[in-house]
């Protein structure tokens, strides 16, 4: 086998390697939360994340606020959105350079009503906007003490009648993606303390693999107490030690075309949520993604050249959950643990990204 390494690329391994050195940090999302609340508690929260195959998350919150006043109470509420990592060409397109560069299509309703909402550039934890650099981004902000602790801040007045108020929440951004992962999705669960309960009374959090296939973790630490399931699709779920973290352990999931529950009363969160794919760098035994560009394979010693290709051009396949008539390929797949035989699969190519066609013709160089 050529030095005992089979590289997996798409198009253009070059850029994908550039990536691969570097981390880019595009932002993370955050709670609805007020500039300060001592009446309005936040007693329930149903968090909705969907992974999707494009590099993007699409988030929806549904809220259950009470004001326990006998009167209507408004107060002044916004979402800080993290300025990416660096400036770049997204950021050059972004026609309202108050919005964030990589949030799409933000939405908030209240009570079944569409709320009109401002952007601004502010402190974090205060939403009065601040003068408007040219840019904002933790690349920049490290050489100019002006910039730091700002955040992109979507903001609007929010009215609360006496009793329960429902509000819904939702907007779509770009996942980052490090030296070691394929993505990752940070989300701030802290700022519910900003409530007059301090606490969520009633928290779940959904991740949806819909239409697709994903292999993902989640930090234990993040959702103490919290045992996720499996509530639809098909998945799996595991408890795995961090590989490099000692006593470190994490939530490993596995979904095709599913869904991941975890709930929990009087949610009081310590931590923020951290999910994120597997190693961008291990064996194909450990982690695939159906959205992944290229990796290289370095663990997978004692299996001829000509196996391993094989074993690539079938991974869209084995990942969508085909039993192989081949008994060497059957057993192979059977030792990956995300590995979710379908008998009732049928070679359907429809869904097929640009990522799954490279696995399906790749030739090494």
């Amino acid at each position: 086998m050529k030095k005992q390494i089979l590289l997996l690329a798409c198009a253009a391994i070059a850029a994908c390697m550039a990536w691969a050195n570097d981390s880019e940090y595009y932002t993370s999302g955050n709670q609805l939360i007020p500039l300060k609340q001592t009446t309005i508690r936040v007693t329930k929260e149903v968090l909705s994340i969907d992974l999707r195959d494009d590099g993007t998350a699409f988030v929806d919150v549904q809220y259950e606020f009470t004001n326990p006043a006998k009167e209507a109470k408004t107060i002044l509420m916004g979402f800080e959105a993290d300025p990416p990592s660096s400036y770049g060409d997204d950021d050059e397109q972004n026609t309202n350079k108050y919005a964030h560069p990589y949030i799409k299509n933000f939405s908030v309703e209240i009570n079944g009503q569409k709320i009109a909402y401002k952007n601004a550039i502010s402190k974090v934890g205060d939403f009065r906007p601040v003068k408007k650099p040219m840019y904002l981004c933790a690349e920049a902000a490290e050489n100019d003490d002006t910039m730091r602790d700002l955040a992109y801040v979507y903001y609007f007045n929010a009215t609360f009648k006496p009793g329960v108020n429902k509000v819904h929440h939702t907007y779509q951004y770009k996942l980052g993606m490090s030296t070691y992962h394929f993505y990752f999705l940070d989300y701030k669960l802290s700022p519910a303390a900003r409530w007059a309960n301090k606490q969520i009374d009633d928290f779940t959090l959904i991740v949806n693999a819909k239409k697709t296939a994903k292999h993902f973790f989640v930090g234990t630490s993040n959702l103490p107490d919290m045992k996720p399931e499996v509530v639809s699709g098909k998945g799996k779920v595991r408890k795995s030690k961090h590989p490099w973290e000692e006593g470190v352990y994490e939530w490993e999931i596995a979904l095709r075309n599913g869904s991941i529950r975890f709930h929990a009363k009087n949610f009081r969160p310590k931590e923020e949520l951290h999910l994120h794919s597997g190693l961008l760098f291990g064996s194909l035994k450990a982690t695939y993604d159906r959205s992944i560009c290229m990796a290289s394979y370095n663990e997978n010693q004692g299996y001829s050249e000509d196996f391993l290709l094989r074993v690539i051009h079938n991974l869209p396949y084995a990942n969508r959950g085909r039993v192989f008539k081949d008994a060497a390929l059957q057993k192979f797949f059977e030792s990956c643990w995300w590995y979710m035989p379908d008998p009732n699969y049928k070679d359907d190519t429809s869904d097929f990204t640009k990522s799954d066609w490279e696995y399906i013709y790749y030739k090494p160089e």
